[in-house]
């Protein structure tokens, strides 16, 4: 979708510029904190410490000229791509470090993840394709998803605040505050953009099927639970019942005076073949003799 200037709110382009602005910022504080050698090994600092500001600040730069904004769902797409590799990163570092920070920055990921698929994506062939429209996250409005941002970056700024001792970590991280501000007020005003268009607002978000699909396991989990639990306490009593009784001795005598009885049998059977053997043996014998 080609964005036209007139249909932009203004609002957008000013606060395009404060994000270029303050991301310049970013990186510059960043760097002179760290080093006031301007040489090839700062540039690679910059580089490997501020990649996905960089990204970014390609982005809005784009956006700044004809060709960004006639390609403008292409380099949403890029931008989703950045903040998905951001998301993943932030998952393997709170897996690797977990702690309150680590966790607040996956959060924050995750939820400009989210509010960039389904904002950036409408008007766009990815929004049909992938049947966004169905999207229980659809259900979050544009309100709730900017004021998460905002409340996130918020606990965010103050961890920050609290875990740093340096003047160059203060001013990073409020710089930093400020700009996830910015950019989810972009996204905020962009898809205010779209609604005032009416264009793919109509969705339906399909939480409450999600909700019942989970119940219906929860149900099911407890079910089984239940049967389990019931089978175990059958068994409880009838091992207090056989214990109580002495079933368990009882057997055994019972199956002792079985195992004598049969060999008392077993003995009075074989003395008879023996005997009755002893006979045959004798009365041929005794023919024999008498020829």
């Amino acid at each position: 979708m080609k964005i036209e200037k007139e249909k932009w709110n203004m609002n957008g382009e000013v606060i395009t510029r404060l994000i270029l602005l303050v991301i310049g910022a970013i990186i510059l504080c960043s760097q002179s904190f760290a080093s006031n050698v301007f040489s090839l090994d700062l540039f690679v600092s910059v580089i490997n410490h501020n990649s996905i500001y960089l990204l970014v600040f390609v982005y809005f730069i784009l956006l700044q000229f004809s060709i960004g904004k006639k390609y403008f769902n292409y380099l949403n797409l890029f931008l989703v791509f950045v903040y998905f590799f951001v998301t993943l990163t932030s998952i393997l570092t709170m897996v690797q470090s977990f702690g309150l920070s680590t966790v607040l920055d996956f959060s924050l990921s995750f939820i400009f993840i989210i509010y960039l698929v389904h904002t950036l994506f409408r008007g766009s062939r990815i929004w049909d394709e992938f049947q966004l429209t169905n999207s229980p996250f659809n259900e979050l409005t544009n309100e709730w998803l900017y004021y998460a941002v905002v409340v996130l970056s918020l606990f965010s700024l103050a961890v920050d605040l609290i875990s740093t001792s340096a003047f160059s970590g203060v001013v990073i991280a409020c710089l930093d505050f400020v700009y996830h501000m910015l950019f989810g007020r972009y996204i905020f005003l962009y898809r205010d953009y779209l609604d005032k268009k009416k264009m793919h607002s109509e969705n339906k978000g399909n939480f409450d099927e999600v909700r019942g699909k989970i119940q219906v396991v929860l149900d099911k989990t407890e079910v089984d639970d239940k049967i389990v639990e019931g089978v175990k306490v059958v068994k409880d009593k009838v091992d207090d019942f056989v214990e109580k009784n002495e079933i368990k001795e009882k057997v055994e005598t019972v199956k002792d005076k079985i195992q004598d009885a049969s060999d008392g049998v077993k003995d009075k059977v074989q003395a008879i073949f023996t005997e009755d053997s002893g006979t045959k043996k004798k009365s041929k014998t005794t023919k024999k003799g008498d020829k």
